[in-house]
């Protein structure tokens, strides 16, 4: 494992909501009732759960995740808490929102969600968040939708300077606008889509393929994360790079994404070459689907030990 020293501070930009997660043996059809297990609640959303292993990796936080005046705002600022985030962005009309998480036997996971004061995002808001030339840039496409994440589209497409900015669109990726997309072209945008997501944003066809093509076309990066296939990084200059990924086995995949985005970001801020950014991302994606919920990012010596030849 290379020395590690995150220096450069990352800037968490999205939601940190309730999740509700169950156990349940499948997905019931419509008007069906069927019998589920409750794993407990917690605190999560996308950029909650990549602050948290960044925290846990021990790298700097910007926290632009905001805090909302109900019962949801009040145990998210005291998870805030626990990590050591100060709360920067506050609501005063809105609770943060929550999720319900279901998870099958095969691990696959599925999200009912309902939006709160994290999918709100203004100017003013925005331009109290602290940023240098070398903070980098997370947000996920959570809040990036619709008329409530317009604020925040115009502010990641205006960066003052020239950092790098990772966007995770998610399962909203097919609603966000090609306008959007032909904005972030430049060498410092980072996208990171997994296999779905691939195809409904860059075509169908060959995963890589298709995203070599896209890459190419808008100036920018992709990371294509392909479940036990390993990542791919297009960037449509040089021959897609292969990954590989590390074999365990799946109990859950809530968080997957978030974990992988949280590792790219945590070897970017310690200065690695993009190639072992995904390497490590590999690394504390695999730990996380290797245990139930999204709670379970690893710290550096968890790391060591589960991947000792790494």
């Amino acid at each position: 494992m290379s020395e590690f020293s995150a220096v450069t501070p990352v800037l968490v930009l999205g939601g940190a909501v309730g999740d509700l997660v169950m156990t349940l043996p499948r997905l019931p059809v419509s008007g069906e009732d069927i019998e589920a297990r409750p794993q407990g609640r917690q605190i999560g959303g996308c950029a909650f759960n990549v602050a948290r292993v960044l925290c846990r990796l021990d790298v700097p936080v910007v926290n632009g995740m905001p805090v909302g005046n109900g019962e949801w705002g009040v145990a998210v600022e005291a998870a805030m808490q626990e990590l050591g985030l100060p709360v920067l962005l506050r609501h005063g009309q809105m609770d943060n929102g929550w999720c319900l998480a279901l998870a099958e036997p095969n691990g696959e996971r599925t999200f009912i969600a309902v939006s709160g004061c994290e999918a709100q995002w203004n100017k003013a808001q925005l331009a109290t968040l602290p940023l240098t030339p070398e903070t980098l840039v997370y947000a996920n496409g959570y809040e990036l939708v619709g008329e409530p994440g317009a604020a925040l589209r115009e502010w990641l497409t205006r960066l003052p300077f020239d950092q790098y900015r990772l966007i995770d669109p998610g399962p909203r990726v097919g609603l966000l606008g090609e306008e959007f997309f032909a904005m972030l072209s430049d060498s410092h945008t980072l996208l990171t889509l997994n296999r779905d997501e691939v195809a409904i944003l860059c075509g169908d066809g060959d995963p890589v393929d298709a995203a070599q093509r896209y890459a190419a076309a808008r100036n920018f990066t992709l990371i294509c994360r392909l479940d036990s296939d390993g990542a791919w990084i297009c960037d449509g200059k040089h021959p897609p790079q292969h990954i590989a990924a590390y074999p365990v086995e799946v109990v859950d995949t809530i968080g997957a994404g978030d974990a992988h985005c949280a590792g790219l970001l945590a070897a970017l801020s310690a200065g690695w070459p993009l190639p072992q950014a995904v390497d490590l991302a590999n690394r504390v994606a695999a730990c996380v689907v290797a245990s139930r919920g999204a709670d379970a990012a690893p710290d550096w010596a968890q790391l060591r030990q589960r991947f000792p030849e790494a």
